[in-house]
């Protein structure tokens, strides 16, 4: 059982639990009365605020569809894990697969099991000539015990990573998805809708590490498969392990680039151009009222 099997087997649990223990689901369905209530709490004060509001200044025009934001926060929170897995989780699944397919069609490997296994072989051996089962880096290392023991070091470094990284991932899931039953209320909240977007793509950058590590294995399948002879085989092993480290380390970063507008710098791709539009139509209702006023 590799780490991947084992971080799915501890997922499955955290989420559903088993026959005594009802895990995160059986969490959030203990908190949802909780939030129907906070929601109903919010949707009332702010109702009756613009109610008071509009009976304190008449000429005011009241917003006809003051209940419309708070009806669709409740029926998100009735339906709340299957909005998450209709509009978050099986988009990203979908990406996943056409990301394995793509990497097992690219380096001509039947199943993903045989895909980490090359993966794992590109980082501990490299061919040798004729033969294809390769030489082991060890044999290569065990030359001086200096460079084993800095292989060794490389391997249990890249090992800690990536079950950092994978575990780290399984966590925010978790929290992601209870915080997503209190960000609905609290989105109701005047001003406070940009949580709810932040909280979506949040959680939809978390999801997407799996498939961009897959790119990234894909990538060192690809190397490991180069027709290099000579020195440069046990070379890019080593350099490989080095790479590799650096990039699932970087996993997230590159994950949130992809529902960002460049890197690190927070603002999704939507947003931004949900900003552009409200600033091109504020410019146009700012130029008309120009022009009507010189008229």
């Amino acid at each position: 059982m590799d780490i991947f099997e084992v971080l799915e087997v501890l997922g499955d649990f955290i989420f559903n639990g088993d026959g005594t223990i009802t895990a995160l689901n059986g969490f959030i369905d203990a908190l949802m009365p909780y939030c129907y209530l906070l929601a109903t709490i919010i949707m009332v004060i702010l109702v009756a605020t613009k109610v008071i509001t509009y009976f304190a200044n008449p000429s005011s025009n009241m917003d006809p569809y003051v209940l419309v934001k708070p009806i669709l926060v409740l029926s998100a929170l009735f339906l709340y894990r299957p909005l998450v897995d209709f509009l978050i989780v099986q988009p990203v699944d979908l990406i996943t697969d056409a990301v394995e397919a793509a990497s097992l069609e690219a380096t001509n490997i039947g199943n993903m099991n045989s895909f980490r296994n090359v993966v794992d072989q590109g980082l501990t051996a490299f061919a040798d000539g004729d033969n294809n089962d390769g030489v082991s880096i060890y044999d290569f290392l065990q030359v001086s015990a200096a460079l084993e023991f800095i292989h060794l070091l490389i391997q249990i470094v890249a090992l800690v990573i990536i079950g950092f990284i994978l575990l780290k991932q399984l966590v925010l899931k978790g929290i992601y998805l209870i915080l997503g039953v209190l960000v609905l209320p609290l989105s109701l909240i005047p001003s406070n809708f940009e949580i709810l977007k932040k909280w979506f793509f949040g959680f939809l950058s978390v999801l997407l590490w799996l498939p961009v590590l897959r790119i990234f294995q894909t990538i060192i399948a690809l190397i490991h498969n180069a027709p290099l002879e000579g020195f440069a085989q046990p070379l890019f092993a080593v350099v490989m392990q080095v790479v590799m480290i650096y990039y699932i380390w970087n996993v997230p970063k590159y994950a949130n680039f992809l529902v960002s507008s460049a890197g690190e710098s927070g603002g999704s791709i939507v947003s931004d151009g949900i900003n552009t539009v409200s600033s091109v139509y504020q410019m146009y209702g700012l130029r008309s009222l120009g022009k009507n006023q010189n008229k």
